[in-house]
C-alpha cells in the first residue's frame, strides 16, 4: 500500500549555479536568460529562466522516469491541447555533478490554487480542459500506484488516516465527521463501477492548477500521466476551488465527452475523501490546509 509522505531530499548538487552552467554548457542559444527563482515539488526542482521558460530538473532518481513520460506525452497526447499547459522546448544530459537527464519548459503565468483556490467560475474551463485530456488510454499506458488502483484498493490508506484524524483538528480548528466520511466512502463503492480508463494527468492538485485572479490559467506537471478511471482527475478539484466550481466542472465535462457515467460523482467524492484524509496527515502545511479545504466543500465536517 502506497501512503503519501514528504518529498524526499533533492541531489545535492542542485542549485543555481548548476543550472547556469547546464544551460551555459548545452543550451548557448539560451545563455543570455537569468535563472531565476526556485521551487521544489515533489519529483522536480524548477528554476524559472528568464520571462518565458522554466528548468526542470529531477530532485531524485525516481523522477527520471516521470520527466520523460512528460516530455513523451505533452507532444503526443498532448499535441491538440487548447488549455495552457508547458510545452517542452529544449532538453539536456547530466553534467557537472547532477547526473541525470533535464528539459526545459514554456512558463505559466499565475498562481498556484493551493494557496490562492480558484473561483467557482473557473469550473466550466476545467471540465473542458479534462474533456481534452482524457483520451482512451490503450494497454500501454502507465500504470500509477497511486491513482490507476480502485476504490477498494484505496480503503486501506483511508482507514489508516482517519484513525489518526479523529481526534485531530484541522489547521482552523475544523473537525472531521467521520461518520460522513464513511457515508461518502459507502456510496463511492456503491456506486456504479468505471467503465474504461482514460489518459489522465493523474495529479491536478492546487499545487498543479493555476490561476490568475481566480481564473483558470492553467495545468502543470505531467509527470504523472497515467491511465486512470475519469473521476480521478475531477476528484482533485474539490481541494482547489469551491463545490459549485466543481459541479459545473462535471457538467461541462459531460456535455464535452458525452459522458454517461451514471458513478462519475459518488466515486469522484469517494476518492476526494480518502485524497484528503491522506494528505491531511502529511508533515506538509500546504497539502495539510488543501485537505481540510477539499473536506469543507466535500461538506464532511462537523457542525
Amino acid at each position: 500500500m502506497i501512503r503519501d509522505s514528504g518529498p524526499p531530499p533533492a541531489h545535492p548538487a542542485i542549485s543555481p549555479g548548476l543550472a547556469r552552467a547546464l544551460v551555459d554548457r548545452q543550451l548557448p542559444g539560451l545563455a543570455h536568460l537569468e535563472v531565476g527563482e526556485r521551487f521544489d515539488g515533489w519529483d522536480m526542482v524548477v528554476y524559472r529562466l528568464g520571462e518565458d521558460l522554466s528548468l526542470r530538473l529531477p530532485r531524485v532518481e525516481a523522477a527520471v522516469g516521470s520527466l520523460a513520460r512528460e516530455a513523451d506525452l505533452l507532444g503526443t497526447v498532448g499535441a491538440g491541447w487548447t488549455f495552457p499547459h508547458p510545452r517542452i522546448a529544449a532538453s539536456g544530459v547530466g553534467q557537472h555533478g547532477y547526473p541525470w537527464p533535464w528539459a526545459v519548459v514554456s512558463w505559466l503565468p499565475g498562481r498556484a490554487a493551493d494557496a490562492a483556490p480558484l473561483d467557482a467560475s473557473s469550473g466550466v474551463a476545467l471540465g473542458r480542459a479534462f474533456a481534452q485530456v482524457h483520451a482512451p488510454a490503450g494497454a500501454g499506458a502507465w500504470f500509477n500506484p497511486e491513482q490507476s488502483i480502485t476504490l477498494v484498493e484505496r480503503e486501506g490508506n483511508l482507514d489508516w488516516a482517519l484513525a489518526r484524524l479523529a481526534a485531530t483538528a484541522g489547521p482552523h480548528g475544523q473537525r472531521l465527521d467521520i461518520d460522513a466520511v464513511r457515508d461518502v466512502w459507502a456510496e463511492a463503492l456503491d456506486a456504479p463501477a468505471p467503465r474504461d480508463a482514460v489518459w489522465s494527468h493523474a495529479d491536478p492538485h492546487g499545487s498543479n492548477l493555476l490561476g490568475v485572479d481566480g481564473a483558470f490559467a492553467g495545468i502543470i506537471d505531467w509527470g504523472k500521466m497515467a491511465g486512470c478511471e475519469r473521476a480521478v482527475d475531477l476528484s482533485f478539484l474539490y481541494t482547489a476551488m469551491p463545490a459549485a466550481g466543481v459541479d459545473d466542472a462535471v457538467a461541462a465535462y459531460r456535455e464535452e465527452t458525452g459522458c454517461d457515467d451514471a458513478g462519475l460523482e459518488a466515486r469522484m467524492r469517494g476518492i476526494a475523501v480518502a485524497k484528503c484524509a491522506s494528505w491531511a496527515v502529511l508533515d506538509r502545511p500546504l497539502n495539510v490546509m488543501m485537505a481540510w479545504r477539499g473536506f469543507g466543500e466535500l461538506g464532511v465536517l462537523r457542525a
